[in-house]
């Protein structure tokens, strides 16, 4: 679909092959987390995920868009240490926001970006945030549930 949008060029995807389940398995009890059924039938179908395009302006591609999974073995947690790599640059301490801390109403409890919460990045975002597998509760040895985060 994205390759015959009016403009789009230079559309690359790198197929990778499955994830072997004891690897699944592995990351799971090394980091005390069960990997959500999607996520982990994903693995089971393509160890990670990259794509790029580009748009044609002027008849030349500029480098557009780019999507990324990391593989199970590049599914890293990450700290309290910033989460870029700029000097400066904000921590996940540095998100952590004390008012609105409980999901009210419609709104979703926000995820803490401290020990409350184990955070783990899908897709580094080129620099530019990270998407990140979240598990809110997180308690050793009993983390389930979790979400995926734009930071």
């Amino acid at each position: 679909l994205l390759e015959t949008s009016p403009g789009v060029a230079e559309v690359t995807f790198v197929e990778k092959e499955p994830a072997e389940r004891h690897t699944i398995i592995s990351w799971e009890q090394k980091n005390s987390c069960i990997l959500p059924e999607d996520l982990k039938n994903f693995y089971l179908m393509t160890d990670g995920f990259q794509m790029t395009w580009s748009v044609k302006t002027d008849d030349t591609p500029m480098p557009l868009g780019s999507m990324v999974i990391n593989s199970i073995s590049k599914l890293c947690q990450l700290g309290a240490s910033s989460m870029y790599t700029l000097p400066n640059a904000p921590t996940l301490a540095d998100l952590e926001d004390d008012t609105d801390e409980e999901g009210n109403g419609d709104k979703p409890e926000k995820p803490h970006f401290d020990s409350r919460s184990l955070i783990f990045e899908l897709d580094p975002c080129n620099g530019n945030g990270k998407v990140c597998l979240v598990y809110k509760h997180a308690k050793p040895g009993k983390t389930e549930k979790s979400e995926v985060s734009h930071l």
